[in-house]
């Protein structure tokens, strides 16, 4: 088969705890925009579901951190957080499937850390919740560190895009591909609250030209002065290497100053 799916999402925890903040005609705007990715992948009907996504110390603290891990587990659970007004779900995985993701990772120069178990919050919830809500289509989670230095370059993410590219394009089953994260935002830091809009249109502009060298140039440095929280494009720049620098399309962008962060989809959709 091949990938008959994907799109980037922003997993603000706003966008389901505290939607009414936002004011209306952003809401309207941003949900229409989710409500057309629901469809566009109920339209491709996918057998499995990959999310490149990152988390909040659900699963992981310091005594291990890992640049990537690979969900083996036959189910997962989400959301840990009670407050995110999603309801709590058990979401089959597919270890078939994620076995043949790390082996071949393993045989192309890349080592991911892989687990049996794995909690989801809503940095994977929130994005399901609206695109996926039904929650039946078998995921296969992979997180990136985005919290702890030394942290994956975004060329070393970009790479191993490029590298399970192949592996999920002749998959036996039809395969959809989200990634979560972004945009700019500086959640419960000293810049709570800012965000980039400059940034976040550079970036968008660099997803939807299918610029890899640009994605995979930026530095640490680069992502953090647009806030903390941006680390997490780290995965939408995996997302751009697994479809080749193909070019994405902006659905809609809103800085929703309620929610603190710059919530943006791009589809690779036609």
């Amino acid at each position: 088969m091949s990938i008959v799916f994907a799109c980037a999402a922003s997993h603000a925890p706003g966008i389901s705890a505290w939607t009414e903040a936002a004011p209306q005609e952003q809401r309207t705007r941003l949900f229409a925009g989710f409500e057309e990715m629901k469809d566009a992948l109920a339209e491709a009907r996918p057998d499995r579901l990959v999310v490149l996504t990152s988390e909040h110390w659900a699963n992981f603290f310091l005594d291990h951190v890992g640049a990537f891990c690979i969900g083996r587990a036959d189910h997962y659970e989400g959301p840990v957080e009670p407050w995110l007004k999603i309801a709590k779900s058990r979401i089959a995985g597919d270890p078939v499937l994620s076995l043949r993701m790390i082996e071949h990772c393993y045989a192309h120069g890349f080592e991911p850390s892989y687990s049996h178990e794995m909690r989801l919050d809503h940095g994977t919830m929130v994005p399901l919740s609206l695109i996926a809500p039904a929650l039946d289509i078998p995921i296969v989670p992979i997180m990136f560190n985005t919290l702890a230095t030394p942290r994956p370059s975004a060329r070393r993410c970009l790479e191993l895009g490029r590298i399970l590219a192949p592996v999920l394009e002749n998959a036996s089953e039809r395969i959809a591909v989200i990634a979560t994260g972004g945009l700019s935002h500086d959640p419960a830091e000293i810049g709570h609250g800012f965000i980039d809009t400059q940034f976040d249109a550079r970036f968008i502009d660099r997803m939807n030209n299918g610029d890899l060298d640009a994605l995979g140039s930026y530095s640490d440095s680069e992502l953090l002065k647009a806030g903390a929280g941006t680390l997490e494009l780290l995965a939408w720049i995996c997302l751009a290497g697994v479809m080749g620098g193909a070019k994405s399309r902006l659905v809609c962008y809103e800085p929703v100053k309620p929610w603190a962060t710059g919530i943006g989809i791009v589809s690779y959709a036609a």
